[in-house]
């Protein structure tokens, strides 16, 4: 059998299908996927070259996440998903900016 993804397993949590500690006793037994990576994300510092804002929960080491670090965090990524530009985005700026930047007078 294979594992649900987190999405999947919040969808079934929101539809009220299980409750939360079924939730929790799922990820325990490895019946939920990991949560994955989230988009880098940007944003352009004071010398004009962008940096990608990070967070972690240093000293968690092989720990596990517990509900009340994943809302943080949750709600710690919306923040930086409103400041911020991600990589497709950062690449078209900086390719309309090469562009504009080499064009002469006469638009050639």
């Amino acid at each position: 059998m294979g594992k649900l993804s987190v999405a999947d397993a919040n969808e079934l949590l929101e539809s009220g299908v299980i409750d939360k500690a079924t939730l929790s006793q799922m990820q325990e037994q490895g019946l939920v996927s990991q949560r994955r990576k989230s988009t880098e994300r940007y944003i352009k510092a004071g010398n004009g070259a962008y940096v990608n804002p990070i967070v972690y929960f240093r000293g968690l080491g092989s720990g596990k996440y517990t509900p009340e670090m994943q809302t943080l965090r949750d709600e710690i990524n919306n923040v930086i998903a409103k400041h911020t530009i991600t990589k497709h985005e950062m690449t078209k700026i900086e390719s309309d900016n090469r562009t504009t930047k080499t064009k002469r007078k006469n638009g050639k």
